[in-house]
């Protein structure tokens, strides 16, 4: 949905009143633009939290462990790592098309003899996942084409657009993006359908959520953010966030 070079903190930990934010494989990759937008929203809704975008995994997990932040928008996959579905509670999931999920395909040059069981010994570039990520994409994709994740080379890039072009410039030998990214990419340099073809499309992978720190922010302001949030599908303050992040409409957690 959600990433790129923008002044990213160091050294000392963010404050309790910080809304962070890590998307890699988020269409919208312009995080200074997205940190300004969402500054104003938040200020004028009369919340006091400071958004901060980020664009390396590592950095992102490491200002998460300073138990600094009061809500996250995070990979799905993060929750179920290092016990973090204890201390992070989704409260809103991004609707995009009608559902929840999205899908990654894997491609490889146009005019590539590689199939799916030569590909433990080539060079796969992709957006960063952890062990949980990595067991997510074993079940959407990589099982069904008789591979494991642990076994593949990836090359990890800051963005699906980063990992598209090293594939199109025959740095790697195969990618594995959003389909969603690759038709965003496509539809900006359509050469690039020409330069790449597709091996495989997964199964439906879960979109970010959105999540408060459980015991870092009153149940007050999280049904506020909620209200704030949801009323963005109708023309709210959220509404020009929603867009730019291509979000249609929100879903309450085990709603109906």
């Amino acid at each position: 949905m959600l990433l790129f070079c923008v002044p990213l903190r160091s050294g000392s930990a963010i404050p309790p009143s910080n809304f962070l934010y890590f998307n890699p494989d988020s269409i919208h990759n312009n995080l200074s633009g997205l940190k300004e937008a969402m500054d104003a929203f938040l200020s004028a809704s009369g919340f006091s939290f400071s958004f901060q975008p980020f664009a390396r995994f590592h950095d992102f997990d490491r200002e998460v462990r300073n138990n600094a932040s009061a809500f996250i928008f995070l990979p799905e996959w993060y929750l179920h790592q290092d016990g973090n579905d204890k201390r992070f509670k989704p409260f809103l999931l991004p609707v995009r098309r009608g559902g929840t999920t999205y899908r990654k395909v894997l491609l490889v040059a146009a005019d590539s003899l590689l199939t799916a069981e030569k590909l433990a010994d080539t060079t796969i570039a992709m957006t960063p996942v952890g062990q949980a990520g990595l067991a997510v994409l074993d079940e959407a994709i990589f099982k069904r084409i008789g591979l494991r994740g642990k076994e593949l080379n990836f090359i990890t890039t800051a963005k699906d657009s980063d990992a598209i072009f090293a594939l199109a410039l025959r740095q790697v030998n195969a990618a594995l993006v959003s389909q969603d990214n690759l038709e965003h990419v496509g539809s900006i340099n359509p050469r690039l359908f020409k330069m790449v073809k597709v091996l495989a499309v997964s199964n439906p992978v879960p979109l970010p959520v959105l999540c408060y720190v459980n015991g870092a922010v009153s149940a007050r302001e999280v049904d506020r953010m909620r209200k704030v949030l949801l009323a963005g599908k109708d023309g709210g303050p959220a509404a020009h966030i929603m867009d730019m992040l291509k979000i249609d409409t929100w879903r309450i957690p085990n709603a109906e």
